[in-house]
């Protein structure tokens, strides 16, 4: 595929301009290749392939969201803050995966965010201690579900 390169005008003051004309990164020498190299730089800055960066741009994308599903009683629903940590470490390691990452690498490094949702949902759902969640009622049923999911494993696990 032919790759057409884009004709661009623009102004700017004269401190940009020197900003501009300063950099030498890559043997940078006309205004071309000075643009080029600051969107390079740019892109670098700002990149996806580094967990911290990736961990960063999550979580002040959720934060929002945490801060408009805030209980207004006293406590957090421990529900809510465990998917938005799922969401924000489970977005920021997708994002943050080397291109030559395979389903393996992901699931792999998944793993982790997975088993501490679970380890901070289960206790308050199935023995209604360790975080407040504010739908009882749904609750008590979800734990109605999944004792009888794990009645139903046990019993398949025993016959194997």
């Amino acid at each position: 595929m032919i790759s057409k390169s884009q004709s661009i005008s623009v102004r700017l003051s004269e401190d940009d301009y020197a900003y501009l004309m300063a950099i030498r990164q890559n043997g940078a020498l006309t205004q071309s290749d000075k643009v080029r190299e600051l969107i390079a730089m740019a892109r670098e800055a700002v990149g996806t392939e580094s967990f911290a960066r990736s961990f960063i741009t999550a979580s002040d994308s959720m934060a929002p969201y945490r801060a408009r599903y805030k209980s207004p009683e006293s406590d957090r629903s421990i529900l809510n803050e465990a998917v938005f940590d799922l969401l924000t470490e489970s977005a920021a390691i997708i994002q943050s995966q080397d291109s030559k990452a395979c389903a393996a690498d992901l699931e792999r490094q998944l793993f982790p965010v997975v088993s501490d949702l679970l380890r901070r949902l289960l206790p308050p759902l199935l023995a209604q201690s360790g975080g407040t969640l504010l739908n009882n009622d749904l609750a008590e049923q979800l734990q109605q579900q999944l004792l009888t999911d794990f009645s139903h494993l046990n019993c398949a696990n025993r016959k194997e």
